[in-house]
């Protein structure tokens, strides 16, 4: 089961890269026996500007990206098959497994084969996926499993890479993995995403997250996004984050791609709607969504928060910490 704090569908991240304190690269290796265990983190967007069209035809971001606890699991099996498989652990739910493809569109196989060209050729290993994290929900889930499963096979091949390799792999791969493979715990991410600044954080951070039935699909929510004209910049949740100024970060708290996807998913805004007025804070949605937000002062307060949403809205709440 993935369970945390009471709410539905959730898993623990204890041992992500980074840790409870601060930053660190792209080293960490935890290992029993013959089996490397990584938890795959996932990421609340904070904040998010669209800043264009590039001409590779993906879009220009302003964003700030954090790390929360609520992981999948990768576990690696080496062997010298010559192969990769993956598959779901016996308790990934049905639900979940329907929705996340173990072809060549998985990011743990792309990522995998990227590192299989530089290993020797009967490099192989069996990897099995506890999933947790929804797709299509904007929380980065299989961002943060290639981040893993690049980690991983680094070790588990012996291969000579420095972790700017793997960066330079993972910008190939995905808009999001490079900061879920940084081990910071927050940071403002520009380019399309891959282009990672950590940002130091005063405190710990809260949030009460809903996610409704139906995901958004990240391609069309971009195609409806209009870029403003008149832009908006990351820099003073920056300073609120690094300063610790808890009472100025909703205010600094944004998100271009809302308008959007509202429109593509009916669903996600009447519950944003409805989470808005049960709490009576802003509800903020995290990367093209579908999970929507709010942010709390203290653990406490996500809390009281978590159960007025779970008995008033009678859906499951995740009580995210970063």
């Amino acid at each position: 089961m993935c369970g945390l704090k009471g709410a539905t569908g959730m898993a623990e991240c204890t041992g992500a890269a980074g840790g409870s304190g601060g930053t660190v690269g792209c080293g960490w290796r935890p290992r029993s026996g013959d089996r490397i265990v990584l938890p795959a983190a996932s990421k609340l967007n904070i904040f998010l500007e669209v800043l264009g069209r590039r001409p590779d035809g993906y879009h220009e971001l302003d964003t700030i990206m954090v790390r929360t606890q609520f992981c999948d699991t990768l576990t690696l099996i080496p062997n010298s098959s010559g192969q990769v498989l993956l598959r779901f652990s016996d308790a990934t739910p049905a639900s979940v497994q329907s929705l996340v493809p173990l072809d060549g569109r998985n990011l743990i196989l792309r990522a995998a084969e990227q590192l299989r060209l530089l290993a020797a050729p009967d490099a192989g290993a069996e990897l099995v996926l506890h999933k947790c994290i929804p797709p299509e929900s904007g929380l980065g889930g299989g961002s943060g499993n290639a981040a893993a499963a690049l980690l991983g096979l680094r070790q588990a091949w012996n291969l000579p890479l420095a972790d700017e390799h793997l960066h330079e792999i993972a910008a190939g791969l995905g808009s999001d993995i490079n900061f879920l493979l940084s081990g910071a715990r927050a940071a403002v991410c520009r380019g399309r995403g891959e282009q990672v600044q950590p940002l130091p954080l005063a405190g710990r951070l809260h949030f009460v997250a809903l996610r409704p039935g139906r995901g958004n699909s990240t391609p069309e929510v971009f195609r409806r996004t209009v870029v403003a004209t008149e832009q908006r910049n990351s820099q003073a949740l920056a300073e609120c984050l690094t300063a610790g100024r808890m009472d100025l970060l909703e205010s600094c708290m944004f998100n271009r791609l809302t308008d959007a996807a509202r429109q593509v998913n009916p669903e996600m805004a009447d519950l944003q709607g409805r989470f808005q007025h049960a709490v009576r804070k802003p509800v903020f949605m995290s990367g093209s969504g579908s999970t929507v937000f709010v942010f709390c002062r203290s653990a406490q307060e996500a809390r009281d928060v978590r159960r007025i949403v779970e008995q008033r809205l009678k859906v499951s709440a995740w009580q995210l910490e970063v």
